[in-house]
């Protein structure tokens, strides 16, 4: 009864993505080794399923038919109908038979059998059997193997798209199930550790689950995960739980060349042979490889797994282990493999030849983005063999990862050269330019005057002139650096500068490298966005800039990344978001430098003057301007965007002094960006500005329209409306202006630079689908004066082009006197106006007159017309089915004709448009996209036909068979109410998805 029984399961990871496979698949194969946690995986999956779930574990006995149809007997008995499975075999029915009633049973319950141990059936008669479960029907089968099983049918099934697979690569943790693992015991991993416990166990979720129970119970600690060959004893004991599991019984022969090559991480038979030495090296690989031992090939050498190497070199005698190493380390040295050479030159003992390779060597590898080696291999090297040189290599490994006061503290013991060296990088690199002038002229008077040395200094001096506000003397010293993004930047020219930092992002992501800091690619570009008002860009660059922080392990750029996700969020109006991301940098950038936390203290200092809180705001700019450190630019920004708060909130009088501080910092360092955001800000602060000051805003727009076009960071006004109408002040003031300044109307919404008369400074949104109502862009949904004003509205609605004045009177007073009529229809024309139009100049939203219209635009927008404009569009358009989904059923309930009309169009037509966007998604293998077009659908008219059909094929298509036996039932019902039958296409559809059926 036992191999019969669903497993319980205690403590199983969350896998969502296991669940879809098997909800996505009526036949799925799971393969994989031991230890990889696939009856574990199955078991939480299946309990978490809608239906009935059998389970079948089987074993040798099974490669009898008889044997292995009992078991399915015995499996599916408690399932719905089941029964009649083991009445069957008990009547002498053949096991074949046996099976196909078992499928039978499992179409006709929609339930889930499970075959755990499946490779106990290769290459024995009981295989048929699992060939007759192949088509479940409506069920499901789960095929759970450690070897692939050789059933040419079920291969066909996968390639044809009826059945999928899992593998080893699906089964093993990410980085965040390892998290969630260590999680479940207590424990909580920084994302550095997390990343080297997935390093360590590269997945494998038996090798995970005792690790994290291990750190649990103190064995050992997350820093022994981090470096296998330092704390190889203490995480090799541990393997040997598990690797009686996975050696299994090797051959003598096998054993011993696996056990005295885990010295090395790779094996290559070239190596052995002259390492252990082996002649038969390449067979015993090969054999091994096969052996099911985690040895994998990659190219012409062949990996162990992590763990097995560290519980193998365990069993070395420590003295075997060093001359096997020490050989290993001639051989690589011979051949040219240095990195290889370094870690054997370590386990053999040989300092002194590994502290001269890392002497040569070291700086390429830190070049290459190999800070982790570098750093790894100077720690298992004893202190007494360091070199000044190694102390300067230590510095800069210790600087590429972040570690600024130990970085220091290691030149400090180098050279005299290379100790100026180091101060200066560290400068740049933490961009604090007052401390890298006097180390510079130390180094430069240590180099040879007319050396490479002498450009070095050059070209380092030019950088800290940048970073100090001062691109024209840095491009006069240095002028290669004219092409980069920063000089762009911090000259003004933003289009130059996101598109060199969009070339830098490209070569950034997934590869070996250290980490950039400030000069990172992504987070360039997210500040260019946010600063262009481009903020899903912005957005999604700081965030893909956090991931690769994380992935780097580096302090400085998740800091950072996070500080310029706040500045996205600020100016998306995310006020709480941005505070948190703000917090949250400045928590990251603790213990790194002082410098990261200028950013962060920049954006709160701007939330709080948005707030109304000048003092606060005050303090912190104060604070962040005591870490700039020289650079002007920074000082700049940071005075800007902090007076830029002030003017967005209650104490906007504030703001000029700080907006004229800005002018003149922008103005020395020049930058011309950074001006024209101060002076535009100016002139929205000034009622009657100056016509100098007005010539240069509308010249700042004009070289920048997204200042007012979109939600920049440095707008000066937070809302569109609001830009709006300071551009309509701006071509009022500066009339000869105004061709320049129509890039800003187009980004606006407008044709041309709109009237001062016409730009209100707020947004309206009228709601009709659902029910009627007026809403402010401040959230606020205006009050009726009187309840015919709701009518009148929803009238005007359903008609964009306007109606006479005389049919909008009768048909909101059809039987009143002429009289009567017309003095209660001027007084609900006269609220409509209050309720649209209450602050605003009459006629800016509502023509009056003979003609009574709306008139939509960019601040006044109508629900309906902007349904009409989407369902008019041709079905496959992009963003079309996004904007269809969320629409309400129904216009509002009013007893106007008119509106009863367009209420029956409009119902008429969604789900149609609905349908058609369903069968655009099919033409484009898109099912799950039809499947959400075509249920809405169904739930608007639940007798439309070809919503259920393309609900049918999409849901074969994913795999759901009982969906499209639900689908065709309900659609059967919903018909039968009107008195009809479904069409034959869709009973042909019906029968060739699911077979034929009886009416």
């Amino acid at each position: 009864m036992r191999r019969a029984r669903l497993p319980a399961v205690r403590g199983a990871v969350d896998r969502p993505r296991l669940t879809g496979a098997l909800l996505n698949a009526r036949v799925l194969s799971v393969t994989a080794p031991a230890g990889y946690g696939k009856t574990t995986a199955l078991a939480a999956a299946a309990a978490g399923l809608p239906g009935p779930v059998a389970w079948l574990t089987l074993d040798a006995d099974d490669a009898d038919p008889l044997v292995c149809a009992a078991g399915l007997a015995l499996a599916v008995g408690a399932l719905p109908g089941g029964e009649r499975v083991g009445a069957a075999l008990a009547q002498g029915a053949s096991p074949r038979r046996v099976a196909a009633l078992t499928a039978d049973t499992l179409d006709v319950c929609g339930g889930l059998l499970v075959l755990d141990e499946a490779q106990a059936l290769s290459g024995t008669p009981g295989l048929d059997l699992l060939r007759a479960l192949l088509n479940p029907g409506q069920g499901r089968v789960a095929l759970l193997s450690r070897t692939a099983l050789p059933l040419p049918d079920l291969t066909r099934l996968e390639l044809s798209g009826g059945a999928g697979r899992l593998s080893a690569a699906d089964l093993a943790f990410t980085p965040p199930e390892i998290a969630a693992l260590w999680a479940a015991q207590g424990l909580v991993l920084s994302g550095a550790q997390v990343r080297a416990a997935h390093a360590v166990t590269e997945g494998w979720p038996i090798a995970a689950r005792f690790l994290a129970q291990a750190t649990a119970q103190g064995r050992i600690t997350p820093a022994d995960l981090a470096d296998l060959d330092g704390n190889g004893t203490s995480l090799g004991t541990l393997f040997s739980y598990l690797a009686q599991e996975v050696l299994g019984p090797l051959e003598p022969s096998l054993r011993s060349l696996l056990t005295r090559g885990s010295v090395f991480e790779e094996l290559s038979a070239a190596l052995l042979e002259a390492a252990l030495p082996e002649p038969q090296a390449g067979a015993l690989l090969e054999a091994l490889a096969g052996s099911g031992t985690f040895l994998t090939r990659l190219g012409d050498s062949y990996r162990a797994h992590p763990l097995l190497r560290a519980h193998l070199r365990g069993l070395l005698p420590p003295a075997e282990a060093r001359e096997i190493a020490a050989r290993g380390a001639a051989f690589f040295e011979q051949t040219g493999r240095r990195r290889r050479a370094l870690a054997a030159h370590l386990l053999a003992g040989n300092s002194a030849r590994a502290a001269a390779l890392l002497a040569e060597w070291g700086g390429l590898w830190l070049a290459q983005g190999r800070v982790t080696l570098v750093d790894r291999s100077l720690a298992r090297l004893p202190r007494p063999d360091w070199t000044p040189a190694l102390h300067a290599l230590a510095g800069d490994a210790l600087r590429l990862a972040s570690r600024y006061d130990e970085a220091r503290a290691e030149y400090a013991r180098a050279g005299a050269l290379d100790r100026a060296l180091g101060e200066v990088r560290l400068a740049l690199d933490t961009v604090q330019p007052a401390l890298a002038w006097a180390p510079l002229d130390t180094a430069a008077a240590l180099v040879d005057p007319d050396g490479t040395g002498q450009r070095e200094v050059r070209r380092l001096r030019a950088e800290n002139l940048l970073n100090a506000g001062q691109p024209a003397q840095a491009v006069a010293l240095e002028p290669d650096l004219r092409g980069g993004a920063r000089y762009a930047l911090r000259c003004g020219d933003l289009d130059a500068a996101l598109e060199r930092a969009q070339a830098l992002a490209d070569g950034e992501t997934g590869g070996a490298r250290a980490a950039q800091n400030h000069r990172e690619g992504l987070l360039l570009a997210s500040f260019l966005h946010a600063a262009r008002g481009e903020l899903q860009q912005a957005e999604t660059c700081a965030r893909r800039g956090l991931e690769e922080g994380e992935r780097l392990e580096s302090p400085f750029v998740q800091s950072l990344a996070r500080a310029r996700l706040g500045h996205a969020q600020q100016a998306a109006g995310q006020f709480g978001a941005a505070r948190e991301s703000y917090a949250a940098a400045l928590q990251q950038a603790q213990g790194v430098t002082g410098r990261l936390r200028v950013e962060p203290l920049m954006g709160l200092a701007a939330l709080a003057g948005r707030a109304g809180q000048p003092e606060r705001a005050g303090t912190l700019v104060a604070e962040a301007r005591g870490q700039t450190a020289g650079d002007g630019y920074m000082e700049g920004l940071l005075v800007l965007t902090s007076a830029l708060g002030l003017a967005q909130g209650p104490e906007a009088a504030l703001a000029a002094a700080g907006l004229q501080q800005a002018q003149a910092l922008f103005r020395a360092c020049g930058d011309r960006f950074g001006q024209a955001a101060a002076t535009l800000a100016l002139f929205a602060l000034e009622g009657v500005p100056a016509a100098s000051l007005a010539l240069e805003a509308a010249g700042a727009v004009a070289a920048y329209p997204f200042l007012l076009g979109r939600p920049s960071l440095f707008a000066p006004v937070g809302t569109r409306a609001g830009r709006a109408a300071l551009l309509a002040r701006l071509g009022a003031a500066v009339p000869a202006a105004r061709g320049s300044l129509t890039g800003a109307a187009h980004l606006l919404g407008y044709p041309d630079v709109p009237d001062v008369a016409d730009t209100p400074g707020f947004e309206v949104r009228v709601q009709v689908l659902g029910r009627v109502a007026v809403t402010r862009d401040d959230g606020r949904v205006r009050e009726w004066g009187r309840a015919k004003a709701r009518d009148l509205l929803a009238l005007l609605a359903v008609h964009p082009d306007g109606l006479a004045r005389e049919a909008a009177q009768e048909a909101l007073f059809p039987d009143a006197e002429p009289g009567v009529g017309e003095r209660n229809f001027r007084v609900t024309l006269h609220a409509l106006g209050q309720v649209l139009e209450e602050g605003a100049r009459s006629g800016v939203f509502l023509e009056r007159g003979d003609w009574l219209r709306l008139r939509p635009g960019p601040d006044l927008h109508v629900d309906l017309l902007d349904a009409w404009a989407w369902l008019s569009r041709p079905a496959g358009t992009p963003g079309r089915l996004d904007a269809l989904l969320p629409l309400p059923a129904a216009l509002a309930e009013l007893d106007l004709d008119a509106v009863n009309r367009e209420a029956e169009r409009y119902a008429a037509t969604l789900p149609v448009a609905l349908a058609d966007e369903a069968g655009a998604a099919l033409a484009v293998a898109r099912p799950d996209r039809a499947a959400l077009a075509a249920e809405r659908a169904l739930i608007l008219d639940a007798a439309h036909e070809p919503a259920a059909r393309a609900l049918m094929r999409a849901s074969h298509a994913l795999g759901r068979g009982a969906a499209v036996g639900r689908t065709y039932a309900s659609l059967q019902a919903a018909l039968a109410e009107l008195g009809l039958r479904p069409l034959p296409d869709t009973q042909r559809l019906w029968q060739a998805l699911c077979g034929p059926r009886e009416e």
